[in-house]
């Protein structure tokens, strides 16, 4: 066996009714509660989740200004705001976009320098972030549990990633009742996008014996329970399994990583401005398809979680074709706005990549990437 490495220093709270005990864990953890910056989005405070955090504590100061894929700019806007206020402690209620504009600003309160200098770099902060408290209201990107923050570079088109072990959160509050207010195609989007990180950290070669337990758990529990969570709201079984399946994908690719799914996603969701739960659906079972034989062991293991009877890796790749169906998924790229003449594009985009794919079970080549494109505008 290989040696390996594990770090997971958040201390997660997960259940019902977490959210409530938030004053609580924070004085067991003995943080500094004395300025709290609330990072958000409108759907938080609108549903009083904000508020919730004001009447707790003395001094809090909330900032809703969390747009969806957050751009670069805001980061900066948004991180000049909170300095202002100078707080003690920051608490991130939201997706994946609110946790993790919430953990660039963290990082960027107590690291001189503007946000570029620090993208792309490995082990990029010096100094310890903000004290960061996430608190999701979705069930997908699984950032309250990983050392990744994402934002969006609209100049270049390209995703703008940032990678710290100072970026982990300290606490990570999961309560599953904060995501019944989902609507159906974000419950889709998001659990798509936990789906596809425990997936793509399985069949990643920095896979490790425990990311690969925190890969296959989060796939069974996805694959059971995200269409009743889709198809009923409220259904709050389902909405549990489904957060715990999200938060074990957030664990698996911090120590596994994502894969060519995931490059491919962020290149159509910057261009086409799509979901990235969406983009990652297009290309999920297409990169499986691809890897074939290369992921063999992985696929047929993926098979056993969603209780599918073959040993034909392609018969697996097809019912997980027929899964993301049941969301509603297009059955090509065209309805989504993609045409052949931007596959030269596309391509020279994800070939830019290419350093990020030594970890893949089968390296594409630029041929494969358009193979793969121009399969998916046709009717696969």
């Amino acid at each position: 066996m290989k040696t390996f490495k594990h770090h997971m220093p958040t201390k997660v709270i997960f259940g019902r009714k977490t959210f409530l005990k938030l004053k609580d864990e924070c004085e067991s953890a003995k943080l500094d509660t004395s300025k709290i910056a609330v990072i958000c989005g409108k759907s938080a405070l609108h549903h009083g989740y904000a508020d919730f955090v004001k009447k707790q504590f003395e001094n809090v100061e909330i900032f809703d200004d969390v747009m969806s894929d957050p751009s670069v700019e805001l980061a900066k806007e948004l991180t000049e705001k909170v300095k202002d206020f100078n707080p003690s402690l920051i608490v991130a209620i939201g997706g994946g976009s609110a946790i993790d504009l919430a953990k660039v600003i963290s990082g960027l309160l107590n690291n001189e320098g503007d946000v570029e200098e620090f993208i792309g770099v490995p082990e990029c902060f010096k100094n310890p972030a903000v004290p960061l408290v996430a608190v999701p209201t979705t069930s997908g990107s699984g950032s309250e549990v990983t050392p990744y923050a994402v934002l969006t570079n609209k100049k270049e088109w390209k995703k703008a990633p940032l990678i710290s072990s100072y970026l982990f959160p300290v606490i990570a509050i999961d309560d599953p009742e904060l995501t019944v207010t989902m609507p159906s195609h974000v419950t889709a989007n998001t659990g798509i996008d936990a789906l596809t990180h425990c997936m793509e950290a399985l069949v990643s070669k920095r896979a490790t014996p425990i990311s690969k337990l925190y890969s296959l758990e989060g796939i069974k529990l996805i694959t059971k329970y995200l269409p009743r969570a889709f198809g009923n709201p409220r259904d709050i079984e389902a909405r549990e399994k489904v957060m715990l399946g999200s938060m074990f994908g957030g664990m698996a690719i911090t120590d596994a990583g994502a894969g060519l799914v995931h490059t491919l996603a962020h290149i159509l969701g910057v261009m086409y401005d799509i979901p990235h739960g969406l983009a990652n659906a297009m290309f999920l079972s297409a990169v499986l398809e691809f890897y074939g034989l290369s992921a063999k062991d992985e696929l047929l293991s993926i098979g056993r979680a969603m209780e599918i009877e073959s040993s034909n890796i392609y018969e697996i790749v097809e019912k997980i074709k027929e899964f993301l169906r049941f969301f509603g998924k297009p059955e090509t790229l065209k309805p989504l706005g993609v045409s052949e003449d931007d596959i030269s594009s596309f391509v020279s985009l994800a070939m830019a990549k290419k350093f990020l794919m030594t970890n893949l079970p089968r390296i594409p080549s630029e041929k494969d990437i358009r193979t793969i494109l121009e399969k998916l505008l046709k009717n696969s």
